[in-house]
């Protein structure tokens, strides 16, 4: 068996032992859970240990039984965020892409990142395909800064100095404008525009961002695409409640 063989093997046993937890049966001991998955007590304790080290299981010193951890609802708090937020900017972003047929994005804060949970692809030949799970600076691209834009005074502070392609001057002048664009910053002929994506509490919860080659990010319509993503970007955002 090989060492990846082996890596998945182990993924697959520690997501046994936390569907054993359902409605109902909220608390096992390590016993029960061996029984459950079938597995060695050494087996066993060896995945549900590391489990509870990263706050995915959490251990009662007074039981010694086990429930679902922290981690789980912080992870199914952003499944769920990120699954409405994806319903309800799907149809809008579909209209954007009907617009231009560019690459159509929608990305949020993940860690020191930006992730993409929402993609429509362009279809023509010459385009940047653009995967969701896909993940970026928030220093770089449009997407990113507007992120960047709405992170708290110290985050950005420190992720500027780790990486200080932008300024807080910019950064501001981005808040005012309420979109931002990039010209081949991440990767040479390609160009971006963003704009942020508000929820009930008018907090920035994602960047709404059209991207294609930057030939097509010339002339006249240029104006008129800003125009358009700010556009879709309040109108996911009034639908959020924003």
């Amino acid at each position: 068996m090989t060492d990846k063989d082996t890596s998945v093997r182990a993924v697959d046993r520690a997501l046994d032992i936390l569907d054993c937890f359902v409605p109902g049966r909220l608390e096992l001991s390590l016993t029960e859970i061996s029984q459950r998955i079938a597995l060695s007590m050494s087996t066993t304790s060896r995945l549900v240990s590391t489990l509870e080290r990263r706050s995915y299981l959490f251990r009662s010193k007074e039981s010694q039984r086990y429930s679902l951890g922290p981690k789980i609802a912080q992870v199914g708090v952003l499944g769920f965020s990120n699954l409405d937020l994806r319903r309800v900017a799907l149809p809008f972003m579909n209209d954007l892409n009907r617009i231009y047929d560019e690459g159509v994005s929608l990305y949020v804060v993940q860690g020191d990142e930006r992730i993409c949970v929402e993609r429509i692809e362009s279809t023509r030949p010459l385009r940047r395909v653009i995967n969701i799970g896909d993940r970026h600076p928030l220093t770089r691209g449009a997407a990113g800064r507007v992120l960047l834009a709405y992170l708290p005074g110290e985050k950005r502070e420190e992720l500027l100095r780790q990486d200080p392609f932008t300024t807080e001057e910019a950064l501001a002048e981005l808040r005012h404008g309420g979109y931002t664009v990039s010209l081949g910053e991440r990767e040479e002929g390609v160009s971006s525009i963003a704009a942020p994506v508000l929820d009930a509490r008018r907090e920035v919860v994602a960047a709404l961002a059209i991207s294609g080659p930057s030939v097509r990010f010339e002339g006249p319509l240029f104006a008129d695409k800003i125009a358009k993503v700010k556009k879709h970007a309040e109108a996911i955002s009034a639908a959020l409640g924003a």
